[in-house]
């Protein structure tokens, strides 16, 4: 445990206390970064009570709860053994039930979490639950803030007047137009207005089309251990789709026995009432027609958990089994459904409006950059290369999308500086180069209102470097967009290669050695690695 950290436990453990007194939890566990690298994800009990699990004393990224805690960024509970397969064996071990997470996350990086099992009088964790332990979460980081741990010294996202610790950096004049500098100062109000906080997703309306990777999949949980019966639910969607797999013919009381499981999971996890008489249901059976039937009488164990794409709610996997599964059904089973989490997404970001997207990040690049035909080929070769890299070190379909389209308006900004009179000008000068650094805030202000927030961001911090010493918000490590990590990296290889840049190109063998030598300052240290190693792949 760091030394800071144990000169707080007593403070820590107190503000812990209010997992019983406002959330009601009987065990409550507190894990905070092992190292003040928060880039090494993992993760140590600084503190708890009646918490008994010695083989949790440290977790990594690769945990499901912290992985759970990291993608999703929210609080979450878990009612009842059954009711998210992920969860299961974390559950089983501490002799619970019922479990609460809440992440804690200071300056958009993720510093540790608060794991709390079973509330009280055997009740089950809600939503006022939620609130209170995002309550206590803050609490930590206020008092992490206050004793400056983990580089917690507050950073505004922009940089705006007023504030005394930029006031020097502000008061420095730009040598450029009225224009240019009205442009800057109005861009600079939008942003610090919006604060770019990464907006909620639309929620995706899922069709009965939708499903067809789905059917493709679904035969695949037929075959963990004592599965008979495997269904994928679209609840609330148009018509409810239900598709359902099973190695032999359902009966009717199986299936009403899978309706009233269902019924229940989601009046008991998702505190919603269903109806699903009105679900339209495809049964398939992809071994043929078995003699021996599937009915109630032979199902033993009915398991459900929620499919957790970022676009869409209220997709629910289930498997019925003929006895309790064992634990290593448990772990098929989890494997399982993080495949199909996987493919859904990218089934939604395939079919997604990705075109008109592309029309206007198109329309946002071309107005004035026909003028400069240079600084429009060194942006599309930004954009093909990000987004190869970012398949290459595997990605999700919505992040590629994400990298495509800001890696084509990433320099979008520059075009409201006196980029006409400044292209291609050898020695700028100081406040020349000052007020050209303020493109990614104009850019994102353009970009935000027609391509949206994480685009944005992307274009907003893509000057950062992990090492902090970037633009405009001195971002480190993590906290910076893994879009904007990836291309920083290939707006750095394109200009340094292109004839056309505004410095002598160099060979590919001096550009690799120089993102070599920045990786781990200037650049992700792990991406630099596989874009190194795929170099022949990404590039012409």
């Amino acid at each position: 445990m760091l030394q800071e950290l144990k000169q707080l436990e007593p403070q820590l453990k107190q503000i812990l206390y209010g997992c019983v007194e406002h959330v009601r939890a009987t065990k409550a566990a507190l894990y905070l970064s092992a190292s003040d690298n928060l880039n090494e994800k993992r993760f140590e009990l600084v503190t708890s009570y009646a918490f008994h699990d010695a083989n949790r004393r440290l977790v990594s990224a690769t945990d499901d709860l912290v992985d759970r805690l990291a993608v999703k960024r929210n609080a979450f509970f878990v009612n009842g053994l059954g009711s998210d397969m992920r969860f299961s064996e974390i559950l089983f071990r501490q002799g619970t039930d019922r479990l609460l997470a809440a992440p804690i996350f200071g300056r958009g990086r993720f510093l540790g979490f608060i794991d709390m099992r079973d509330k009280a009088g055997k009740k089950p964790f809600d939503a006022p639950d939620l609130d209170a332990a995002k309550k206590i979460a803050d609490e930590f980081v206020a008092l992490l803030a206050s004793r400056n741990l983990f580089g917690l010294a507050a950073v505004p996202l922009v940089e705006m007047p007023g504030n005394p610790k930029t006031a020097a950096i502000l008061d420095q004049r730009y040598d450029l137009s009225a224009p240019a500098v009205r442009a800057i100062e109005t861009a600079r109000a939008i942003m610090s207005k919006r604060q770019l906080a990464p907006a909620a997703p639309k929620r995706k309306v899922l069709t009965e089309s939708d499903l067809e990777i789905v059917q493709l999949l679904l035969p695949a949980a037929l075959a963990i251990p004592g599965a008979v019966l495997a269904s994928f639910s679209a609840i609330g969607h148009v018509d409810s789709p239900q598709t359902i797999m099973s190695i032999g013919n359902v009966t009717a009381d199986a299936l009403e026995m899978l309706e009233k499981h269902l019924e229940a999971w989601f009046r008991g996890v998702a505190h919603t009432e269903v109806d699903l008489t009105t679900a339209h249901v495809q049964l398939f059976y992809p071994f043929g027609e078995q003699p021996v039937p599937v009915s109630a009488a032979g199902l033993g164990a009915i398991l459900s958990a929620p499919v957790n794409p970022k676009s869409c709610d209220n997709l629910v996997l289930t498997v019925a089994f003929e006895r309790v599964p064992e634990r290593e059904a448990h772990r098929a089973l989890t494997m399982f459904l993080r495949q199909i989490e996987q493919s859904v997404e990218t089934a939604f970001a395939v079919s997604s409006s990705r075109s008109d997207r592309q029309m206007i990040a198109e329309k946002l690049l071309e107005p004035d950059f026909q003028k400069y035909p240079d600084l429009a080929d060194h942006s599309r070769q930004v954009s093909e290369i990000s987004e190869r890299l970012a398949r290459v070190i595997g990605a999700s379909a919505q992040q590629v999308e994400t990298v495509r389209l800001a890696g084509l308006v990433h320099d979008v900004g520059l075009r409201l500086l006196d980029y006409e009179r400044l292209y291609r000008r050898p020695n700028l000068t100081a406040e020349e180069l000052r007020g050209l650094a303020e493109h990614p805030i104009i850019g994102a202000a353009l970009v935000e209102p027609l391509l949206g927030p994480e685009v944005a961001q992307a274009v907003l911090r893509h000057h950062e470097r992990v090492d902090g010493k970037g633009y405009p918000s001195h971002m480190t490590g993590h906290a910076i967009p893994l879009a904007s990590r990836i291309i920083q990296i290939c707006d750095a290889w394109v200009a340094m290669i292109s004839p056309q840049s505004y410095q002598p190109a160099l060979s590919r063998n001096d550009a690799a050695r120089r993102i070599r030598d920045a990786a781990g300052s200037q650049f992700d240290e792990a991406i630099v690695s596989r874009f190194l190693k795929a170099l022949s792949h990404l590039v012409d």
